[in-house]
């Protein structure tokens, strides 16, 4: 989904844009050769702040796309219960296919959105939650703030420890530890644009 011809977006919107497509494109599936390139190119030259740090650490971690891909299938990818799940509702209940799912569902649909034909992941699969995101950052949505505080923010943190946490982590650590980083900079931004007294 791209931004309306008219809409003009500012730099932090669109870094943080491109934010959450990285993310929810090393979610969705391994990243391939031209991807982990890109990243490898993309160290920035700024320090300081706890999202540059991370940021820097992800992108020198993209090496091999086959050892990277081994790493997606081992941790996301299995017959029973994978090492890692992508679902909030797991986060949230204990269990797939659960109340969140059904929240989030008629919440993309009073916003006018629905996976897509093909897509069999259900709705909660972080990847797709982050591309909302995305698509509401670039549409100038008012949503914005409303969608990450009610979908996002109550367990993309308990997400990022199981990945960091889980054995066979290594490039997804760095994934894990500049996910977290990011999102608890957009949790203290929409805190503070809602007037909630900064963070906490």
């Amino acid at each position: 989904m791209n931004a309306p011809a008219h809409v003009m977006l500012d730099d932090a919107d669109l870094a943080r844009a491109d934010a959450y497509a990285v993310l929810a494109r090393l979610l969705f599936s391994a990243p391939d050769a031209a991807l982990l390139s890109t990243l490898r190119q993309m160290q920035s030259a700024a320090d300081g702040d706890a999202v540059t740090i991370e940021w820097n650490a992800l992108c020198a971690a993209a090496g091999d796309v086959k050892t990277i891909a081994d790493e997606y299938a081992a941790l996301f990818v299995s017959i029973g219960r994978p090492q890692v799940e992508l679902y909030a509702s797991w986060y949230l209940t204990g269990f797939l296919m659960e109340k969140p799912l059904a929240q989030l569902r008629d919440d993309l649909l009073a916003l006018g959105l629905a996976r897509h034909d093909g897509q069999h992941d259900s709705e909660d699969h972080m990847a797709g939650e982050l591309e909302v995101m995305r698509h509401l950052l670039l549409r100038e949505d008012g949503a914005q703030r409303a969608f990450f505080q009610r979908h996002l923010q109550p367990w993309y943190d308990k997400f990022c420890t199981a990945l960091e946490e889980a054995a066979d982590a290594n490039f997804y650590r760095t994934v894990a530890r500049f996910m977290r980083a990011f999102l608890d900079m957009e949790r203290d931004y929409f805190r503070l644009q809602a007037g909630d007294g900064g963070v906490k």
